[in-house]
């Protein structure tokens, strides 16, 4: 059994810690698409019973990280072109929506944050450092997302980005990448400016909808129709 430890911090359940030292494992590669995670293995490992585990391993399953086989066990799901589109597709959906909603809230200090940010990323993009530069991205949207107000739309959105953590950099990959996500930063960033409720929103979705058909390119060498 690999070597893996687990983090308990208080007051989360302990399966909640455990879901998050596995889905933290998947992200970083430590278990690869299609590997089995042993529950006997794992529990011994980590000195803890089997039922915690398995009701992390029910979260995790519900969040598509692994699938629980009948006789086989929890295995790693992997992801292909057509799922991960869909899942762009429908955070291209939550974040526009928060951007919309945020919009009444923005204040000068918010924008400033934004534009802050801005500066990073350019820096990021001068030293051709991507995992900073996707770091700091997901910085840029966070501004936004918890401006909604929308306690359950944060939530939502928190649960899908888990899964970005997988493949979220590949995108910034691909030439001319760091250039146009600048380029929709700054048009997202102008549009708060005017208040521009609608076209906030629609900037938002293509930046978002942008990552995924270049991660599609990546995983298949198809690319899809935009979603008008």
């Amino acid at each position: 059994m690999k070597d893996f430890k687990i983090r308990i911090q208080e007051p989360k359940l302990l399966s909640e810690d455990i879901a998050d030292s596995i889905r933290t494992a998947i992200i970083k590669g430590k278990f690869r698409p299609g590997e089995k995670i042993s529950e006997g293995e794992l529990a011994d490992s980590m000195g803890i019973s089997r039922t915690p585990l398995r009701e992390a391993f029910r979260k995790l399953e519900n969040e598509g990280f692994i699938e629980i086989i009948p006789r086989k066990g929890a295995v790693v799901t992997g992801i292909n072109s057509d799922e991960a589109f869909q899942l762009y597709e429908i955070k291209s959906t939550l974040e526009g929506l928060a951007a919309r909603l945020a919009t009444p809230h923005m204040a000068g200090k918010d924008i400033e944050k934004l534009e802050k940010i801005s500066v990073e990323l350019e820096n990021f993009q001068a030293e051709d450092d991507i995992d900073g530069y996707y770091r700091t991205h997901c910085r840029f949207h966070e501004v936004f997302v918890k401006l909604s107000g929308n306690s359950r739309l944060i939530q939502m959105i928190s649960n899908l980005n888990d899964h970005f953590k997988r493949f979220g950099a590949v995108s910034l990959t691909f030439p001319g990448q760091f250039a146009e996500v600048a380029r929709q930063h700054r048009e997202i960033i102008e549009a708060f400016r005017n208040r521009d409720e609608k076209s906030i929103e629609a900037k938002v979705r293509e930046n978002v909808i942008t990552g995924g058909v270049v991660l599609v390119r990546h995983l298949s060498g198809k690319e899809p129709v935009d979603p008008e």
